[in-house]
């Protein structure tokens, strides 16, 4: 997984290589600022040992995460599926220690900066 930082406080998510992810979130922690993850690429079934580790490191550092990371946001360009994939994802928030929602592609600008302006929701939000 690679993790692209230079549109910071927007961080995207990619399954390209290289896999830099770990070392790239370790930054971002550490310099203290919130951002929000991005994707294009929908969930899958397939499995690797670097979207395990991802899982794994992501549990690992869920309180870290709940103060610096505002959001991760799954980008369709479907407003439809948008609508409907948030139930299925919804449930994730609550478990990662942030808010994971699917928007629609020109909703996008709107969400980033709502979520980077509300404050950092803490264990029973």
């Amino acid at each position: 997984m690679h993790l692209a930082t230079q549109e910071f406080p927007r961080i995207w998510i990619s399954n390209s290589s290289p896999s830099n992810w770990k070392a790239e979130l370790e930054a971002l922690l550490n310099q203290g600022q919130r951002f929000v993850l991005l994707t294009r690429e929908l969930p899958g079934a397939e499995e690797g040992s670097d979207k395990e580790a991802f899982s794994q490191w992501i549990k690992d550092n869920r309180s870290r995460l709940s103060v610096s990371c505002a959001a991760s946001l799954v980008v369709v360009d479907n407003a439809l599926m948008a609508f409907s994939l948030n139930a299925f994802v919804a449930p994730l928030s609550e478990k990662l220690g942030f808010p994971v929602r699917v928007v629609h592609e020109d909703d996008l600008d709107a969400q980033v900066t709502a979520f980077l302006q509300a404050k950092p929701e803490m264990e029973n939000s």
